[in-house]
């Protein structure tokens, strides 16, 4: 540390040091012969942050808080330490290109009176990020910001000016204030300012220093030559209470140190309350968009609660509208405060995809109305509209979110029928690897639905034929093939070659996703999922539990028995009277050919599921005699097919299945057996 460095950069971490390790690594890659020093100051994340980027990074240095000192302080440690001509302050959760370094200390060397420099921002969508550059937050501006009429009218200079968002995105200019996530600063400069003032936690407090920066000679200026990655607050939960409050407060911490002198005390008192009710809704609103799901579940069941009512009277809306009938509603209103306590108990709030958790709440909720109008004499239903309302409250609830799981982009919804499709950015062994870690993973849902190089290479064999093109093909085959995730192998892409390329989809509704060189975790916009094989001990399985035996039994049961009476409804007589062969496959007999006896053929499966000899859900045919294990129509490994490359992923998935096994997970596997190409008769068939 004691040799003068070009730049210092300094990275802040609390509980992101996955990111910190991407951002290392595209540094790393951006360095283009400068002399860097790089400081991490670790807030007490409790993680291991630091020795976890110590083995990877080992030339970094590393500050070690013992508690959360807040964003301004934690820089500040580092900024007094730096030796660098240039100080880069870094948000961890960022990717920066192989030019960004270059291009920042160039743009600063031929410009001595400008003090810092900002960047072209993108979001992890490809989109530009408005806070690449910001004005000083008035009165005037900040409340447009609150009330919203800068996203209203961002090309206007009155009411857009928070983000200065009439601007053209590529247009380089004087700006008053900087992104704290970028900010390159001329180090003296950020010396003689004395950092960053530590009464701001975090936020404001890169509004307050560039601020102070306009009583020198000095300016501050936005270069959008070059960009980074910015994927936002990801050491921050931004829906909590906590940030909404902290965000708030500097905005008033600011007003308060810059402007206080300039106002009387009521209107401060005035400014005060507008933070604080801004607060309160913001928070309020949150918490409405979370609970959107649950509502849309409540107007469902209330309509269906009300259609079934209607059938009592024959639908004739005279009937069902007169006052004394009309005493049903206190039901509705019973109902609804029961499911969403109910929905509170079985977590339908903190996971609103869960598909099991709603209809567990569901469940208990007309359990509960049941019994209560059972002991109620006064308060007696009829049983016929309960249960006419609760069929229809479960079908229109759970088809609703079916239709939202695999209509939307949000890919790790419960009940999507379909895996999410990925595209795989590298050259052939890293694709390949990838590929084989991913589909290896029984807890996944992604399907590679092909490989793209990102250089032409005619000598490079694909038996396979996983290769769809080249990077210059990506924008049109990820639109032709309907992909809903690009995954990146940053071993193989240059950082400015993938921003290109998320710049060119943006606004397709692809996500995009980025595997660091070390190959061992996939980073997403807000998570983590690491590619090491989850471990499989074969203790205490789940599916073992008397319980869940008897539930399992139970949903076989409930499932085959009508569907048996119907196909034997539809195979009665010849079923009885046919002279055709059975054939015999492992220890079941079904009628040959068997696909042309499809229908008896069924029949025979819901009779040894009946009986016992088989399960809906449950292990390969053939594979399950080997492990002793109950065979079944579908199961984990039948519908992962195109995913298992070896007897060892075969085994993992059908383990994992048993480790987690819950009558949710069989009914979800049902269910999207009902939608998948897999049959086990066309299986049969053509063994035969």
């Amino acid at each position: 540390m004691g040799e003068k460095a070009d730049i210092s950069i300094i990275i802040v971490n609390y509980k992101v040091k996955e990111y910190i390790a991407n951002l290392l690594n595209s540094i790393a890659k951006a360095n283009e012969g400068l002399l860097l020093e790089i400081f991490v100051v670790d807030n007490n994340s409790g993680d291991d942050s630091i020795k976890y980027l110590r083995s990877r990074f080992p030339e970094v240095h590393y500050i070690q808080n013992e508690e959360n000192v807040g964003f301004g302080k934690a820089n500040n440690q580092a900024i007094r330490k730096a030796k660098g001509q240039y100080t880069l302050i870094i948000n961890p959760d960022t990717l920066v290109s192989e030019d960004t370094l270059g291009v920042m200390k160039e743009h600063m060397d031929n410009n001595p009176d400008c003090a810092a420099a900002g960047c072209k921002i993108m979001n992890p969508d490809g989109t530009f990020a408005p806070e690449s550059r910001r004005s000083v937050p008035g009165i005037w501006s900040a409340a447009c910001k609150v009330f919203g009429l800068n996203a209203i009218f961002p090309k206007s200079k009155i009411f857009a000016r928070y983000y200065l968002s009439w601007m053209d995105e590529d247009t380089p200019s004087e700006i008053p204030v900087l992104s704290g996530s970028f900010m390159f600063w001329r180090t003296s400069v950020l010396k003689d300012l004395d950092g960053f003032d530590e009464r701001f936690f975090m936020y404001g407090e890169d509004i307050d220093l560039c601020y102070r920066v306009q009583e020198t000679e000095f300016h501050i200026d936005y270069v959008p030559d070059t960009s980074i990655i910015h994927y936002k607050g990801e050491s921050t939960q931004k829906e909590d209470l906590r940030y909404i409050r902290l965000f708030n407060k500097a905005l008033y911490q600011f007003f308060e140190k810059q402007y206080s002198t300039r106002y009387s005390f009521i209107f401060r008192i005035l400014i005060f309350l507008a933070v604080k009710f801004k607060t309160f809704t913001s928070f309020l609103s949150t918490k409405v968009r979370q609970s959107g799901l649950v509502f849309s579940d409540l107007l469902i069941l209330n309509i269906s609660l009300f259609i079934a009512f209607a059938m009592r009277f024959g639908f004739d809306m005279e009937q069902v509208l007169l006052p004394k009938n009309l005493d049903f509603l206190w039901i509705n209103l019973l109902l609804s405060l029961l499911y969403l306590f109910t929905a509170g108990i079985a977590g339908v709030f903190r996971n609103q995809d869960s598909l099991s958790a709603h209809m567990k709440a569901i469940i208990f909720a007309y359990s509960a109305v049941v019994l209560i109008t059972y002991f109620a004499r006064d308060l007696a239903f009829s049983r016929f509209i309960l249960g006419f309302g609760f069929l229809f409250g479960i079908i229109g609830t759970v088809a609703f979110r079916l239709i939202r799981a695999n209509t939307g982009r949000n890919n790790g919804a419960s009940g999507r029928l379909r895996g999410s499709r990925v595209i795989i950015v590298g050259d052939a062994a890293v694709s390949k690897e990838l590929t084989d870690k991913i589909h290896s993973r029984p807890d996944w849902n992604y399907e590679v639905i092909g490989q793209i190089r990102v250089e032409q290479d005619h000598t490079e064999e694909d038996p396979q034929g996983e290769v769809m093109g080249t990077l210059s093909q990506l924008t049109d085959l990820a639109k032709a093939y309907k992909a809903d995730e690009i995954f990146f192998a940053l071993k193989s892409i240059s950082y400015k070659s993938m921003l290109n390329q998320i710049s060119s989809l943006q606004g397709e509704g692809i996500s995009f996703k980025l595997i660091p060189d070390s190959m061992d975790f996939i980073l997403g916009k807000s998570k983590v999922e690491y590619l090491e094989a989850i471990p499989l001990v074969e203790v205490e399985l789940a599916i073992n539990k008397p319980f869940n035996k008897f539930l399992k039994r139970a949903l076989d049961l409930l499932i085959s028995f009508p569907v048996f009476l119907v196909l034997l409804l539809l195979t009665f007589p010849s079923v009885l009277f046919s002279r055709t062969s059975l054939k015999k496959h492992g220890s079941y007999d079904f009628y040959k050919p068997v696909k042309d006896h499809k229908w008896k053929n069924r029949l025979r499966l819901m009779g040894y599921v009946l009986s016992g000899k088989m399960s809906l859900v449950g292990a390969e045919i053939g594979y399950g005699q080997l492990l002793n294990r109950t065979e079944g129509i579908t199961g984990p490994v039948q519908l992962s097919n195109n995913r298992i490359r070896n007897q060892e992923d075969k085994e993992s998935f059908d383990l994992y299945y048993q480790q987690n096994y819950s009558i949710w997970v069989d009914i979800d596997l049902i269910f999207r057996s009902l939608f998948s190409d897999y049959s086990v008769l066309q299986i049969l068939s053509r063994e035969s």
